[in-house]
């Protein structure tokens, strides 16, 4: 079974594959203690340039095994001018929660 910074890794590049309008995907972290817990979700934030703006809104999504990913997860989409806003802090995540690593296109990574 992949850690969970490997089945991050394999979730973000199923939905680059599966969503035309991804430009980025970010880890979203909390308290790295609290990360590593297997209880808690993988939490991503996708950049969809087709995404309507709708604000901040985790969806959450049972483990699946039969999928290959064995964590939970949280899926916060966003248009890029929402992007912005989390940057600049007009837009806030839910508390404690900041934006971590970019998780780079299957394509368009070539280091790993």
């Amino acid at each position: 079974m992949p850690d969970k910074t490997e089945a991050a890794r394999q979730l973000a590049a199923a939905h680059y594959q599966v969503e035309a309008g991804i430009t980025q995907i970010f880890r979203i972290t909390r308290v790295a203690d609290v990360e590593l817990r297997p209880d808690e979700p993988i939490k991503l934030l996708e950049v969809n340039r087709y995404s309507i703006p709708s604000g901040i809104m985790p969806l959450h999504f049972d483990a699946a095994p039969g999928c290959g990913i064995h964590f939970p997860s949280v899926i916060v989409e966003v248009t890029p001018d929402e992007f912005h806003k989390i940057q600049s802090q007009e837009l806030k995540l839910p508390e404690g929660w900041t934006v971590g690593d970019l998780l780079s296109k299957p394509d368009g990574d070539h280091n790993e």
